[in-house]
């Protein structure tokens, strides 16, 4: 028999999204939605096993009821188990109530990984064993497979997996050693069959789909920012009775970042620029748009229903247009400012640096109004 994992994790459910007030409900919904999704997609594929491997709030202290949601959504998974693991936004150090408060919440088929001790699951008819390495604390430079390293003698079982969850050297950024670091050799000279990890928010590897590979970090489901390029994601993996992995990423996410820039000289390109944009799922795009360049004056004028078109789209759009100007040439001033005066005669100055001729400009405009 076959053992099937939805692998997940970095949910950071109770996030806030501050620097997004407008949305900001819509996207912390968003993350207990992708964890719907990703019960979805495991039942659709009939996995035995649903692991999170960390981080599934955002947060040691969080409110009840979303505790309850959490465990709500969780209950629709159809097969056999559900593994948890704290991570270092959701440590169980002890004192916090979260994972006490989260036990009396669940019945049966989950499990809270909090424990340094292997867990076996013959009560829930799989004959595996599962070596979690859970955070108690938001820091550390010291990973936690100490106790797994140090283990005699493993149980008895068909299937051997590490759920762990920290930064993966060579990966996940991690340049002061302060989130559990650890490495692929460190990994795999525990000789397990599989290894799941939690901390980045990108997918590892990085491929839709892999054969043979042994070791995997689940990104996040839901994006949670501009340095999120990804759609969010899950994996899905299979592992036969002869040990040999196949895996696919499994789209799981609600909204999409985008972060552009961009370099324009005319209004036909800003009409192709936004044009590209809404071709791609416009409808649940989060945008930041930095524009800079020189649209002449007659076109300028038109730039703000192109945004307004921008904005009636994706589903959220922040523009930055600080840097794109009206094009000031010899008509420009002629029109505006008479011959020999002091504005025309400045202009006419600064015609080699731009910045400084539009600057200038600006506070000519200012002042004449």
């Amino acid at each position: 028999m076959s053992l099937k994992i939805m692998h997940t994790g970095d949910l950071h459910l109770g996030m806030k999204f501050n620097q997004y007030p407008n949305i900001s409900s819509e996207l912390e919904n968003a993350r207990y939605q992708a964890l719907g999704n990703v019960v979805v997609e495991a039942n659709q594929r009939g996995a035995n096993l649903l692991v999170i491997a960390g981080d599934l709030f955002d947060r040691a202290s969080i409110k009840n009821f979303k505790i309850k949601k959490a465990v709500e959504i969780l209950n629709k998974f159809a097969g056999e188990a559900i593994l948890i693991l704290p991570g270092n936004h959701d440590y169980s150090d002890g004192v916090s109530s979260l994972w006490s408060q989260f036990k009396k919440e669940i019945k049966g088929r989950m499990l809270i990984l909090d424990q340094e001790k292997a867990y076996l699951l013959n009560e829930f008819g799989l004959n595996a064993a599962v070596y979690p390495a859970p955070c108690d604390r938001k820091l550390s430079s010291q990973n936690k497979l100490g106790w797994i390293k140090n283990l005699d003698e493993k149980p008895d079982a068909d299937y051997h997996l590490v759920l762990a969850h920290g930064a993966l050297a060579g990966f996940s950024p991690d340049l002061n050693d302060d989130y559990f670091k650890m490495t692929e050799t460190e990994l795999l000279n525990l000789e397990m069959d599989l290894y799941l990890l939690g901390h980045s928010h990108l997918p590892y590897p990085k491929k839709e789909s892999v054969s043979g590979h042994k070791i995997f970090n689940n990104g996040t489901p839901e994006p949670d920012g501009m340095d999120c390029s990804h759609h969010g994601t899950a994996w899905y993996v299979e592992l036969n009775e002869n040990k040999e992995v196949e895996a696919e990423q499994i789209k799981t996410g609600n909204y999409h970042f985008a972060d552009l820039q961009a370099e324009l000289n005319s209004l036909s390109e800003l009409e192709d620029l936004i044009s590209d944009i809404l071709a791609s799922e416009a409808e649940t795009k989060i945008l930041r748009l930095q524009l800079k360049g020189e649209l002449p004056r007659e076109e300028f004028a038109e730039k703000d229903n192109e945004f307004a078109r921008l904005r009636d789209k994706c589903f959220y759009v922040k523009i930055d247009q600080n840097y794109l100007t009206i094009r000031i040439d010899q008509d420009l001033i002629a029109e505006e400012f008479a011959e020999n005066s002091f504005p025309y005669q400045l202009l006419k100055e600064l015609e080699a640096d731009h910045q400084a001729q539009h600057l200038a400009y600006k506070m000519l405009k200012e002042v004449q109004e």
